[in-house]
């Protein structure tokens, strides 16, 4: 797969996953910057660092309703011998941060309000009598009590935001607090998405004799979104070269083609050989289950990857293949999903020499820290419910036909 020009030679050898996932993530270009206003930003990826210019917070401020004080008056202070100190004044969130504690008097304050220049402690409510005009403090105050410091959470020059980072929203807070209105980040993906075969009907249509619904396209279309690309529905694709041809070249403008079904072997499937046509193709075979056939290349310049038809493998080879190439397209510094070791809990059978991805639900650990997985049953590639239950992906080695019940195991959780 590249941009803007051809592969040559096929890849005939099955490739492991790591060889696949590398040599679609080395064909990719990350997308054009553009600016976007914060209510744009969230799940973009930051295109720039964002460097604070700002001190945070901007002045000293109580972490409580109360009193500020200064320590040394109310070191004594217990419930049954409690310090009474005249109120000087109340300090209000939004007032003046140019205020002043004499010494032996306190001063009515609120959460987030300036603490007076004097004052380096806050004593909280519940440990006064609440008075307005004289306040009895009840408890001992060390300095630095419910206080918040100017500069103590950013300051200037500190680097807030890294450039690659996904936006949460506690980064758009940041943000905010700094005065950044507009963020850097890369232009979101668009996608293809194309459904091929004879037998699909859109979702919500009666499927007729040996018909099924489309559950792939809304699949896809549902994850590419979630990875923070734009799809665009393709259709349905009958099985026929002249109408894979047809929809593939009503991509032109995207940056990313996806197709599910229609490349592997078969009669009836003529993605691969489309695909080679109009572009190149760069390799078909991964050594895994479920999602063996894959074809990745090119489509008049726009980067392709052809998944398989049936659901859970359509389902899973756009989590370990499409995603990261998304991900990588708007720039992303962490592209692929975190994995955990968990113990497995029941005995997995597997075919000898594929890297196998079960699906699984985590349960709590034992004590030892390490969680237990299940698989959600049936594991056939045509059982979207494995899938629904499923609350992560278990990856059992290419080595050996079986993993026994309290092997370790790497699991991808959903949803990191």
């Amino acid at each position: 797969m590249q941009r803007g020009g051809a592969v040559a030679v096929v890849c005939q050898r099955m490739l492991s996953v790591a060889e696949a996932q590398a040599r679609i993530i080395a064909a990719l270009r990350p997308l054009p910057i553009e600016s976007v206003g914060l209510d744009e930003a969230l799940g973009r990826v930051l295109a720039e660092t964002v460097v604070s210019q700002r001190v945070l917070p901007p002045f000293d401020n109580s972490a409580m309703d109360g009193y500020a004080v200064r320590a040394g008056d109310v070191a004594g202070a217990t419930d049954a011998t409690p310090v009474i100190l005249p109120v000087s004044g109340e300090s209000r969130a939004g007032g003046s941060p140019d205020l002043s504690l004499p010494a032996g008097t306190a001063m009515l304050v609120m959460t987030g309000a300036p603490v007076p220049r004097g004052a380096d402690a806050v004593v909280r409510d519940e440990d006064t009598d609440r008075g307005r005009e004289q306040v009895a403090v009840r408890v001992a105050a060390s300095p630095g009590t419910s206080m918040r410091y100017a500069g103590e959470d950013m300051a200037p020059g500190d680097e807030i935001l890294t450039a690659g980072r996904r936006l949460r929203a506690a980064d758009l807070a940041a943000c905010a607090a700094l005065g950044v209105a507009l963020l850097p980040v890369r232009r979101r993906p668009r996608v293809a998405v194309l459904s091929t075969g004879d037998e699909l009907v859109e979702a919500g249509e009666v499927p007729g004799p040996g018909q099924v619904a489309d559950s792939n396209g809304p699949a896809l279309a549902a994850a590419i979104v979630e990875a923070g690309g734009i799809p665009v529905r393709m259709g349905i694709a009958r099985d026929t070269a002249a109408d894979v041809r047809e929809h593939l070249l009503g991509a032109e403008g995207c940056d990313l083609i996806v197709s599910s079904a229609g490349v592997s072997v078969g009669d009836h499937d003529h993605v691969r050989d489309v695909v080679e046509a109009l572009g190149s193709l760069d390799f078909w075979r991964v050594a895994m289950r479920p999602g063996k056939p894959l074809a990745v290349g090119e489509v008049r310049g726009v980067p392709f990857i052809g998944l398989p038809g049936n659901p859970v493998s359509s389902q899973v080879t756009f989590e370990l293949f499409t995603r990261p190439a998304l991900l990588a397209l708007q720039g992303a510094a962490e592209i692929h999903r975190r994995r955990w070791p968990a113990r497995v809990l029941d005995d997995m059978a597997k075919p000898d020499g594929l890297e196998t991805y079960h699906r699984g639900v985590l349960v709590p650990d034992d004590g030892d820290g390490v969680p237990g997985v299940r698989l959600t049953g049936s594991q056939s590639s045509g059982v979207i419910r494995s899938l629904v239950l499923a609350d992560c992906l278990v990856v059992l080695p290419a080595a050996g036909s079986s993993v026994r019940a309290g092997s370790l195991v790497e699991v991808i959780p959903f949803g990191q």
